[in-house]
């Protein structure tokens, strides 16, 4: 059995419509996607008359509402993560999940709490921390687990 893809209005565009994937339809037709800098792109004419370039991925989170966010209160008490004393902006929990807490102003990822993703040398796990002042250190995840948590 498919399952029906579901289609949602896009704002301040009446003439076309987003799906749960990210294609942008205008009546029953797809619209054309182009591929730039890692990010899929459609161009549509809004009800203003003017055309607008927009990011497909974006739009179907902005208008399906699935962009979850983390706060500090979840991170801290749901997660029970501690703060790392070294680099007050992250929290580490028990079994190792780094956090940031504090969300970086610019980049990719500005205003947003997440968890910071690891990389594996030598059979170590390893993530990249910031300070305050923007020096960026990579520390082995067992020894902050260890230094915050005692084991």
């Amino acid at each position: 059995m498919i399952k029906e893809v579901q289609k949602r209005p896009v704002p301040k565009a009446s003439n076309y419509e987003v799906d749960e994937h990210g294609f942008i339809y205008r009546g029953r037709q797809r619209i054309s996607q182009s591929y730039r800098c890692g990010k899929w792109y459609s161009q549509i004419r809004g009800d203003d008359g003017r055309n607008y370039t927009i990011e497909c991925i974006k739009l179907a989170e902005h208008v399906f509402g699935e962009d979850l966010q983390l706060s500090r209160d979840d991170i801290l008490n749901s997660l029970k993560a501690k703060i790392i004393e070294e680099f007050p902006r992250y929290a580490i929990t028990s079994y190792g999940a780094v956090y940031c807490i504090e969300p970086p102003r610019r980049g990719p990822k500005a205003g947003q709490r997440y968890m910071v993703s690891e990389k594996e040398q030598h059979g170590k796990k390893y993530v990249t921390l910031y300070h305050i002042d923007g020096r960026r250190r990579a520390r082995q995840v067992d020894k902050l687990v260890q230094d915050a948590w005692g084991y």
